[in-house]
């Protein structure tokens, strides 16, 4: 029987915490981050500090450090960071710990710390093998360094990693991918997160009118999951791949709803049926956290009817696992599951709703119509 009420498998709940520095902003990205400083990211470590505070005890199941770009930290922030984390929360059951880094700005005594903290995931934003393709997105690294960085984190005993990649670039053909999944697939890595280029706005991209082909894109996508398949991944989530049990713990329970902490500038959080987002202003976030004041800038009340639609849209991006029938029972939502069903988009097995995977690729437009 479904009800209301956000759903959550614990008590626990997940931690994101958002670092917004990078040494230099891709040319595709528009997620909030600024230019790494030293002295400013001092006092940003130490209000992360005061914004965990306010949640002093939190029993913690997963935790994701994401960005912007982590490892841009110093080794010294990186300690900080851990002493608050530890000091604040009970993380004493910790299913999986990620940290996001690029190549660039990685060293052995990093990564050595991030598993002597317990850091048990990595996330290395790759996007290509071809220098030239790297350097066209604004990235800093060379397949090279990547190669290296790849390598230290194996022989630091990091036995799951994901690997970001990026397709459909302007002039990319449908060979050239191939080649990019197949020198990917030789690093044997745990999970990958395959995303295509989008264009939005605020990005240099954007302004400089680059231009994507969704048919291309779409070929590209299609060509993947069958490469990826072949080598015994699962395809868990619309742009996610994991060998057998290497799913994403914290993010998947993003898709099935659960509540989670989201600490940072420009973070997300959802906790007590209340979504709020962070201020997008690094020096403003400290100033009002040093103050005692609130960061938070919007907040939203989660009632039955939005979680329901929330649910479904999320809930529909896991593949395999689906979505119970009974999510679909008010009258539009119940309309529209027919309306696909008919047409072949989605599918009930054992009462549970899935996409079907030849509409993977065009989720968003199956997910528009429950809104």
């Amino acid at each position: 029987m479904m009800t209301d009420k956000p759903c959550s498998a614990s008590s626990m709940l997940g931690l994101y915490i958002h670092v917004p520095f990078c040494s230099q902003k891709c040319l595709y990205c528009n997620f909030f981050s600024v230019r790494y400083n030293d002295v400013l990211a001092n006092k940003y470590v130490c209000a992360l500090s005061r914004h965990a505070a306010k949640f002093k005890g939190k029993k913690i199941d997963s935790v994701y450090i994401g960005g912007g770009t982590p490892s841009v930290l110093s080794l010294r922030q990186l300690q900080q960071l851990s002493q608050s984390l530890h000091g604040t929360f009970d993380i004493s059951e910790v299913r999986e710990f990620t940290f996001e880094l690029n190549p660039e700005s990685v060293s052995k005594e990093k990564l050595r710390f991030l598993r002597e903290i317990g850091v048990n995931r990595l996330s290395v934003g790759l996007q290509s093998v071809e220098d030239m393709s790297l350097k066209f997105l604004g990235r800093l690294h060379d397949f090279k360094t990547f190669c290296s960085v790849y390598d230290m984190a194996r022989k630091e005993n990091f036995d799951n990693i994901n690997i970001d990649l990026i397709y459909g670039l302007p002039n990319q053909t449908l060979r050239d991918w191939e080649q990019v999944i197949k020198k990917t697939l030789a690093f044997n890595s745990e999970h990958l997160s395959l995303y295509p280029l989008s264009v939005e706005r605020n990005t240099p991209f954007y302004r400089s009118n680059v231009i994507t082909c969704d048919d291309v894109q779409r070929h590209m996508y299609d060509r993947a999951a069958e490469d990826l398949a072949n080598k015994g991944y699962i395809h868990y989530e619309v742009s996610n791949w994991s060998k057998q049990n290497r799913e994403s713990f914290h993010n998947t329970n993003y898709w099935r709803n659960f509540e989670y902490l989201g600490l940072g500038a420009g973070a997300a959080g959802y906790l007590g049926r209340e979504r709020y987002k962070n201020i997008e202003d690094v020096s403003r976030y400290v100033d009002l956290l040093k103050d005692g004041c609130n960061v938070e800038i919007e907040n939203e009340y989660i009632d039955g009817k939005i979680y329901e639609v929330e649910t479904i849209i999320l809930g529909l991006r896991l593949l395999n696992e689906g979505l119970d029938v009974s999510y679909f029972k008010k009258p539009k939502h119940y309309s529209v599951l027919l309306e696909c069903l008919e047409d072949g988009t989605l599918k009930i097995e054992y009462d549970k709703v899935k996409l079907t995977e030849k509409c993977v690729f065009i989720f968003n437009h199956i997910a528009s119509k429950f809104v």
